[in-house]
């Protein structure tokens, strides 16, 4: 036979009762299941709710002897209307199912039809009493309220019996846990601080748990349990006029409220927050609303800036970057060097000629503002040097005027950079001023390949301030231009080029003007063509 094909039928068996004024028999529904893979039966009494009858299974599976020959039940001995006797207990098949009744008649055993199951006597019985009496099968819930508290008291029951029903609301609550954030704000105490909480209030029994939050890098070691569970007595006490007994008032669920305090053995914490689940209890159980009941607190306070030590200023010994590692560190390190730089700026010096300058300070005699200088700018390390010139007519030794160095600017802690010098800068070094007029071909040169790091050294930058200076004052330009050209050749030099530019109030510095004669000199001989200046500045000459 396949597995898992099961016969089934309903049948009953009647049980005398000999004690009972409602009844004097009662009627015992089973199921009785044939499995066709080895013919076993096994007999199951539903169960009934308030029967007061142990039900459930009644005969465990096995094969059911019929007779003393020890042949077993099998599939043509259990029909529909027949009564089948398993160990002395005869039971009356009314029914089968629609696979029991269908397999039965394709192996030649039809079924006759199902029959009703009988009315029980108890049924009966029950009829023949009022109408209108509802029959509750479960026993009533006892009363709990103060006239049952009272008559029990009357009958001498004693007091633990007539306090409130712990039990009922344990189960009610058990595993529903109130969650508020808080916060203790110490800081008025030596090494106080100001630290998160979390509180829980356990409904299955009022009482409650405060845990501490730990933070990282607090310094605290890891206490998580601040106050173990248990009720929290409240501030409020009530005491007994008669004695003196003194009755403690605890925290309630009515009392932790966002925004509030509570005093957990002298210590205050402030309520900020709740979770979702408490939040969605008061509101279905309490009534609250959820904004008004629960305002937004916020705790969070505004980072002090992290205070920085103030850096000396440089007393001039040894270089700037020197003097800061002994304010940094205890033990100075040497500072490291800009190796990108140096790999590939080594051997990359810009040169400038320079003149120097009247200033507060210092004012120069004729001699000295003839003198020329060069002054070169090391790009591996932004250092500088300053070097003259002999010149025996002028009766001047040249030589080393400044030695390779970081020069500073002038009130600053800022150091001159390349990017700093360009023909027509000014720099001050060691309260000297120095002009520088022009640079050399290789300066030039480096500067146009590097526009971004030198924008007066970026022709189409250059043109297009010059455009911007020169809009709405063309035909004034032209005649600037033609005015300078006294030879009427069409072409300017550097000088007729500055000067024809300052006519139109157009200032620019000499950087620029080399830029722009530099790329538009088409002989070499550091002249260009008006008309080619005009072209490239995008007016009709």
């Amino acid at each position: 036979m396949p597995p898992r094909q099961v016969l089934r039928w309903n049948a009953y068996f009647k049980e005398s009762v000999t004690e009972s004024a409602a009844e004097n028999h009662r009627v015992r529904k089973c199921v009785i299941y044939m499995y066709l893979e080895d013919e076993s039966i096994y007999v199951g009494e539903p169960r009934q709710p308030n029967s007061g009858i142990p039900q459930g299974s009644f005969l465990k599976r096995h094969r059911i002897p019929r007779d003393d020959s020890g042949a077993s039940f099998g599939v043509g001995d259990v029909n529909v209307g027949s009564i089948v006797t398993f160990y002395g207990r005869a039971f009356r098949v009314v029914s089968c199912d629609a696979f029991t009744r269908e397999y039965l008649r394709s192996v030649g055993h039809e079924q006759a039809e199902d029959e009703p199951m009988p009315d029980e006597p108890i049924e009966a019985y029950r009829a023949t009493l009022r109408k209108d009496v509802v029959m509750n099968p479960y026993p009533p819930a006892p009363r709990d309220d103060a006239l049952a508290a009272y008559v029990e008291a009357a009958a001498g029951a004693p007091s633990n019996a007539l306090a409130a029903d712990k039990l009922k609301k344990y189960l009610a609550n058990d595993r529903k846990v109130l969650r508020f954030f808080c916060l203790w704000d110490d800081r008025s105490a030596l090494y106080g601080d100001r630290r998160p909480f979390v509180l829980h209030y356990y409904l299955a029994d009022d009482s409650v748990e405060v845990l501490e939050v730990a933070e990282p890098n607090s310094g605290r070691d890891p206490f998580p349990v601040f106050l173990r569970r248990q009720p929290l007595p409240n501030k409020k006490l009530e005491v007994d006029a008669l004695g003196p007994t003194k009755t403690y008032t605890y925290y309630t669920h009515k009392d932790l409220r966002v925004g509030a305090t509570v005093d957990v053995y002298n210590r205050r914490f402030l309520i900020h927050d709740a979770d979702a689940f408490t939040k969605r209890w008061y509101v279905e159980n309490e009534g609250y609303d959820l904004e008004k009941d629960f305002p937004a607190v916020d705790v969070e306070e505004a980072q002090l800036p992290i205070p920085q030590n103030a850096v000396p200023p440089y007393n001039g010994f040894g270089g700037m970057a020197d003097s800061l590692q002994n304010c940094v560190a205890l033990i100075p390190k040497p500072v490291r060097p800009d190796f990108d730089k140096q790999m590939n700026y080594t051997k990359t010096i810009l040169r400038f000629r320079a003149k120097m300058q009247d200033d507060d300070d210092h004012v120069y005699s004729e001699v000295d503002k003839a003198r020329d200088f060069i002054i070169s700018v090391y790009l591996a390390n932004d250092t500088v040097s300053v070097f003259e010139p002999p010149d025996r007519n002028a009766n001047v030794a040249g030589g080393k005027f400044l030695e390779r160095q970081e020069c500073l600017k002038p009130g600053s802690a800022e150091k001159y950079e390349a990017t700093d010098c360009y023909a027509g800068a000014v720099l001050t070094l060691f309260s000297r001023k120095f002009l520088l007029t022009e640079a050399d071909g290789y300066t030039y040169g480096f500067m146009e390949q590097h526009p971004s790091s030198f924008p007066r050294s970026d022709f189409a930058q250059v043109i297009a301030r010059l455009r911007a200076l020169i809009a709405g004052r063309e035909e004034e330009a032209k005649r600037a231009f033609i005015d300078v050209d006294v030879d009427g050749s069409g072409r300017v030099n550097l000088d007729e080029l500055e000067r024809a530019l300052a006519a139109v109030d157009a200032p620019v510095v000499a950087q620029e003007v080399v830029t722009v004669v530099r790329r538009l000199d088409e002989r070499g001989d550091g002249r260009i063509r008006i008309e080619a200046f005009f072209e490239a500045l995008g007016i009709a000459f």
